[in-house]
């Protein structure tokens, strides 16, 4: 029985420049840094102290042929938005814009919550909430 979800994956084109961006951008920490052999680097993050799913930032070059790594990477930027989570969307935003992450939605109120998205220095979109008390 499934009883979690523990990764969702990223594809990224360079690790370290996404590291930089995950860890100094967005707020988030290193949880899982190994090297397999040349190319072949399992680096996860997460929001600090978090302990819910951590985010597998993947450069399929290393694991793939070359020919379905780049089919692979062809996807970055355009995988379907992950959802996190924030006690403050507006203020949130006020902090991602000041560290030069791109807003693609201001923040809006909406049924459930205050929600507005964002993207990541691949254009991958990301949807922040602020979930209502209701």
């Amino acid at each position: 029985m499934i009883t979690s979800i523990d990764k969702t994956t990223v594809y990224v084109r360079d690790e370290e420049e996404a590291l930089g961006f995950y860890t100094e951008k967005l707020g988030f920490e290193k949880r899982m840094d190994l090297t397999f052999k040349p190319g072949t680097r399992w680096l996860t993050v997460a929001p600090k102290g978090s302990a819910g799913p951590e985010i597998v930032l993947h450069n399929p070059r290393g694991w793939r042929g070359p020919e379905a790594a780049e089919e692979l990477l062809a996807q970055v930027g355009k995988a379907p938005p992950m959802i996190l989570g924030t006690g403050n969307c507006r203020e949130t935003c006020q902090q991602l814009k000041a560290r030069g992450v791109t807003i693609l939605a201001e923040p809006q109120d909406r049924p459930y919550g205050v929600e507005a998205v964002f993207a990541d220095l691949y254009g991958n979109a990301f949807v922040l909430v602020e979930p209502s008390n209701g």
